[in-house]
């Protein structure tokens, strides 16, 4: 008798598939709707495989946090090699501010945000993103940074939560304003 599953094992393939659905479910709806179901339907993968991968909930969302960090360092990473002396905290500025439309990087920023906003885990996480890849300490920071760092992080705020309606012609004006600290 042959087997009627015959779906090829991936398992790599199959954790990144997880992982973006959580993305997208999360970032379109609310965290309380990124369930193994929600996931398993919108994947195909069943809800014993999402298992396989992820034994919880929340092994899934730290995972998928800490993926998201890695991507927004990586951007960061870029940002400073392509513009080299560039502040690291310009640099974020600029990433926030930036007109990209890929659903990817939309997703990670808001799985960031409201991951750090929704769980306190992942919110101390964040905390320690921040002081390894952005401010090291506070009082040796220049305020000229603080205040740019507060700015991407009202800019990105307002955008994941559609707050104001800023148009990326703005967001350059505001740019430009800022360079000039």
């Amino acid at each position: 008798m042959e087997n009627p599953y015959k779906r090829k094992k991936e398992p790599l393939a199959n954790k990144k598939l997880i992982l973006e659905a959580a993305a997208e479910i999360g970032a379109n709806d609310s965290w309380s709707n990124v369930t193994f179901q929600a996931i398993a339907n919108k994947t195909g993968i069943s809800k014993g495989g999402i298992i396989h991968h992820f034994p919880s909930k929340e092994a899934l969302l730290d995972d998928l946090f800490d993926q998201s960090l890695l991507e927004l360092s990586e951007l960061i990473t870029k940002e400073t090699e392509d513009y080299p002396g560039i502040d690291v905290a310009y640099a974020y500025l600029k990433i926030v501010f930036s007109d990209i439309q890929d659903n990817h990087y939309l997703n990670t920023m808001n799985v960031i945000l409201k991951g750090a906003v929704n769980n306190v885990h992942l919110c101390q996480k964040w905390k320690q993103w921040v002081t390894e890849n952005l401010v090291t300490d506070f009082t040796e920071t220049s305020v000229t940074s603080i205040i740019t760092l507060l700015v991407a992080d009202g800019m990105w705020f307002s955008d994941t939560l559609n707050i104001y309606p800023i148009s990326l012609e703005q967001k350059q004006n505001i740019l430009l304003q800022l360079k000039k600290f």
